[in-house]
């Protein structure tokens, strides 16, 4: 080889180091199942670091969400629910609620968690918004938000 090809191989290597150190890893994602629907999104606000404002975020989500733009989950009462969640979030620990009720007591530490959307409970034509919410002890670092709506 000559050393304008090592040099200029040297160059390209380090051209591509610099790229690939400006690419930004992509947030996590959280993806929700009934029947057979499913959507997936990134988080809409993550710190793997530091807490973020989750109130701030999820105003700012559904700001920005004018025409339909949440995910849109069709669900059935009686039916099973699925969320799904990257293992970086399940380290943190995370909470599902609809509507702003909790459906677990404590923060989970598992990928997977499924319940039965209840029956009692009837669905608003327009849904309810379903949040992921995933860090403990008050610190939240994620938050995904979902529109569970009447299948059908």
């Amino acid at each position: 080889m000559t050393r304008t090809r090592i040099a200029l191989g040297a160059l390209v290597l380090a051209a591509a180091a610099l790229t690939l150190t400006a690419c930004s890893k992509p947030n996590p994602i959280a993806t929700v199942y009934s029947g057979t629907s499913s959507e997936w999104r990134e988080a809409a606000c993550w710190s793997s670091s530091s807490a973020i404002d989750a109130t701030q975020c999820a105003q700012q989500v559904l700001s920005n969400a004018s025409g339909g733009s949440l995910a849109t989950v069709p669900v059935v009462p009686g039916e099973v629910v699925g969320i799904s969640v990257d293992p970086v979030v399940a380290e943190k620990g995370w909470t599902p609620r609809i509507a702003g009720q909790p459906l677990t007591q404590t923060p989970l530490t598992q990928t997977y968690f499924r319940f039965t959307f209840p029956e009692f409970q009837g669905v608003p034509s327009d849904g309810l918004n379903m949040e992921i919410i995933a860090g403990t002890n008050g610190d939240t670092n994620g938050l995904w938000l979902f529109q569970l709506v009447p299948a059908g």
